[in-house]
């Protein structure tokens, strides 16, 4: 089989002459001049021979670094970012966690402290008070054990219901 040539041998040749052509003005001298009337010139060509004062204007080079290591600076000054930002990520997620904790223990507090109110209106309610023994079977609660739990749950009431 034979192959053909490619058309396109000529395109990367003929773009970086192009670059090259269109940043040679860029590299040319300028030359500032203010002729007969008063009127200032520029041009990249000398000016007429009859002008007494001319200027020759340096194109203009760009700012180089205060020192070479500023882009070396710069990559770091991206690292420490994308680090400070991982970082405040780790630390809302913290915060997320901290705030998502303090609500569950609140509202187990909120239902321990209205489960031991429940409880304790229903102790001073009056009435018989039935328990589980140790068997499992039913056992009527005393006075003295029903003021004994009273007190017990008011200590619980106090803590739990701050």
């Amino acid at each position: 089989m034979q192959r053909h040539p490619n058309n396109m041998n000529w395109l990367l040749p003929a773009l970086v002459g192009s670059i090259w052509l269109l940043a040679a003005p860029a590299a040319a001298q300028t030359y500032k001049w203010t002729d007969a009337d008063g009127k200032v010139h520029y041009s990249d060509q000398p000016p007429p021979a009859n002008i007494k004062e001319t200027v020759t204007v340096k194109p203009r080079k760009q700012a180089a670094p205060a020192n070479k290591d500023a882009p070396a600076a710069k990559a770091k000054d991206y690292v420490e970012q994308e680090a400070a930002f991982k970082k405040r990520q780790v630390e809302a997620a913290e915060r997320e966690a901290a705030e998502k904790k303090a609500a569950e223990d609140s509202a187990e507090k909120k239902r321990n402290c209205d489960q031991v109110r429940t409880q304790l209106k229903s102790m001073q309610a009056g009435g018989r008070v039935v328990q589980a023994n140790a068997q499992g079977e039913r056992e009527y609660m005393s006075d003295a054990q029903i003021a004994q739990e009273i007190e017990r749950l008011k200590k619980a009431e106090a803590s739990l219901c701050k």
